[in-house]
């Protein structure tokens, strides 16, 4: 079964290739310009979020060192959820404390043909700096001049990023999601290194064959059944 759907993840990644890239085509005919580029990192240190079964092939090739960092990177994330207040600020230190994603080694992404969708969909319409910028500390005459200066009709408003290749990507993890929940009886979704580190230390993959039970077990044994970290649903 797991295999069915890495195969269908592999489907969908390429799709979302092409999409993206007819998108980005497009646009810059018309005169737009998507700023994303190799050693353009500033996004990288969002809380990446993606469905369990597009973390498989990124298992399959993990190395030590990806692993330590993953451990590394864990033990920030159980210190922050010790003082996350609500999901704001849990996403605000994570961003400001946490530091970037344990897959990002010496400015470059090292999983980027198996990045999940939602790294994937995010294209930037402006300059890498407002990726990585933080608006709580602007004036507000320098918020309105970033969303002044927003094409209103290609962003998902108020931010910089393009709508409809997210939109695209949703809809693709809603189809992985869908196929999980057909095979598995549930479908599960959370943090990108939190999950591919349960896959490679904790043998995820075959909990999961076990059932919603045993998973949320296992989550809970290790006190990570936590709503900012794993969704499970539609057992």
């Amino acid at each position: 079964m797991s295999e069915n759907i890495r195969e269908q993840v592999r489907k969908s990644q390429l799709d979302s290739e092409t999409t993206n890239a007819a998108w980005i085509n497009g646009y810059t005919l018309l005169g737009g310009k998507v700023f994303c580029a190799d050693n353009c990192s500033n996004c990288c240190s969002l809380a990446v979020n993606c469905t369990w079964p597009e973390t498989l092939g990124i298992s399959d090739a993990i190395t030590d060192d990806s692993l330590q960092r993953l451990k590394d990177h864990l033990k920030q994330l159980r210190a922050i959820l010790a003082m996350a207040t609500d999901f704001k600020s849990y996403l605000k230190m994570h961003r400001q404390e946490v530091g970037p994603c344990p897959f990002l080694v010496r400015g470059s992404c090292s999983i980027y043909q198996a990045r999940p969708f939602s790294c994937r969909a995010l294209l930037a319409t402006k300059e890498s700096f407002w990726c990585g910028a933080d608006f709580t500390a602007m004036s507000s005459e320098e918020k309105r001049a970033f969303v002044n200066s927003l094409d209103t009709e290609v962003v998902l408003f108020p931010m910089h990023y393009v709508a409809a290749t997210q939109e695209y990507g949703r809809d693709l993890e809603s189809r992985i999601s869908a196929t999980m929940a057909q095979h598995f009886g549930f479908s599960l979704y959370g943090n990108l290194p939190l999950m591919v580190l349960l896959n490679s230390e904790y043998d995820l993959e075959n909990t999961v064959r076990k059932g919603h039970e045993v998973t949320v077990a296992l989550l809970e044994q290790e006190g990570l059944h936590h709503p900012y970290l794993v969704t499970l649903s539609g057992h």
